[in-house]
């Protein structure tokens, strides 16, 4: 499985979950559906006045999850860094149209994104084979 592929399960199987180390040192996990392929790396969108945020500011590894309606699963395991970039940011608000309700603009001042570091990708079916990123 490579990364395209990888991007391509996540669109066509919303939404995925993401888990957090919380605040209170228990794991938060929250559905998400903002995945994005941009110059070779996966990433996402959310707002800096969410616990998201805040969480992996003061923890940046994370777990994620989705699943297809057969069964089969991919698990992620990352580091989230966040990145002021516009160029990704416009091209989220491309691929998402709706953030414009959210958020007016790629400009605007809570908008963040934040790309998977430091990836490990497993894609597991019903029958217990799995393939990794590669």
């Amino acid at each position: 499985m490579n990364i395209k592929e990888l991007v391509d399960f996540l669109d066509n199987n919303p939404p995925a979950f993401l888990a957090t180390l919380g605040s209170c040192g228990n794991p938060r996990i929250r559905p998400i559906q903002s995945p994005l392929l941009f110059e070779g790396k996966i990433y996402f969108c959310t707002a800096n006045t969410k616990n998201l945020f805040k969480h992996i500011k003061q923890h940046n590894g994370i777990e994620f999850c989705s699943c297809c309606k057969d069964g089969t699963f991919v698990r992620l395991r990352a580091k989230a860094i966040f990145e002021d970039n516009k160029r990704v940011k416009e091209a989220m608000f491309e691929k998402y149209p709706m953030l414009k309700d959210i958020y007016q603009s790629p400009e605007n001042k809570t908008f963040e994104v934040f790309y998977l570091s430091e990836l490990s990708a497993r894609k597991q079916f019903l029958n217990g084979d799995f393939e990794s990123l590669s």
